[in-house]
């Protein structure tokens, strides 16, 4: 913690009336930044050749089922690595173009037969696109990367056409302490609260059309350890979306007691930009 955040500021961001990050400019929007450069591609490297992509159906049932995407349109990702999020609808689209900061993803240059365009993300958030360009974007778990998250959201507003979607799901909880190093996370990735992440959509301008919580960790971690992660398949994505609606009353941000952690983690939703 830097000596001009209190202990007030600090309780403010964990209990969720604001999102740390979202504010910095200058010199602390350049050091988030490079904290998380190569943070991700790290995660993968450490993990090959065990990484493999285990959210297929699970972006299927919360998102690509529900919206109507033309044939023939282009696509713009948020962190999306090798482009694998992409590989149902690949064949839709023209062109793929991947915002990422890594170096390590650049090298690959289409995804089945749909050309894949690598983006270096700008510090400010601006994307060198003009306006009303793609159909369809996608953040699927990026945005908790990001600090200045608000900027971002209205940057993909703008580059998208009228009518066109925008897929997020990303995590509403902080993921633990953030000040302090965390097993198998990067430097500075914190999720984004439930309230705050609707509130940024709908100032940007977005319509929400569907949102769903999901992602209920003792489900997910059981799962995992009998060796058949839960949203490579239909049932358990259902199962794990039923349990969050359950749980649904628990939506606290910061969950430092287990018993905190009885409630969904994560957030999908499908934002649409009002048609002209």
């Amino acid at each position: 913690m830097r000596k001009s955040e209190t202990a007030d500021d600090m309780e403010r961001y964990f209990s969720g009336q604001e999102l740390y990050g979202d504010d910095f400019s200058g010199a602390r929007l350049q050091e988030w930044y490079d904290g998380e450069a190569e943070g991700y591609a790290g995660e993968v490297l450490n993990n090959q050749p065990r990484y493999r992509y285990h959210y297929h159906e699970l972006n299927r049932y919360h998102l690509f089922d529900r919206i109507d995407l033309p044939v023939g349109g282009e696509a713009i990702g948020l962190g999306s690595a090798y482009g694998h999020e992409f590989l149902p609808i690949a064949d839709r689209l023209d062109k793929i173009t991947i915002i990422d900061p890594s170096d390590e993803f650049a090298a690959h240059g289409a995804l089945e037969n749909t050309p894949l365009v690598y983006r270096k993300p700008a510090l400010d958030g601006s994307l060198d696109f003009p306006d009303n360009h793609f159909q369809l974007a996608t953040s699927l778990g990026a945005l908790h990367h990001i600090a200045n998250v608000s900027a971002v959201i209205r940057e993909f507003y703008r580059c998208l056409a009228p009518g066109g979607y925008m897929l997020i799901r990303e995590p509403i909880v902080t993921q633990g302490d953030w000040r302090r190093p965390r097993p198998g996370l990067t430097r500075n990735e914190r999720g984004i609260p439930l309230r705050l992440m609707k509130q940024i959509a709908i100032d940007a301008g977005f319509e929400i059309k569907y949102a769903a919580l999901f992602d209920f960790a003792p489900f997910t971690r059981f799962m995992a350890t009998i060796g058949s992660p839960a949203f490579t398949q239909a049932w358990s994505t259902r199962v794990d979306r039923l349990l969050s609606i359950i749980f649904s009353f628990n939506t606290r941000y910061h969950r430092p007691r287990v018993a905190d952690r009885l409630g969904p983690a994560s957030l999908a939703l499908v934002l649409r930009k009002p048609p002209a």
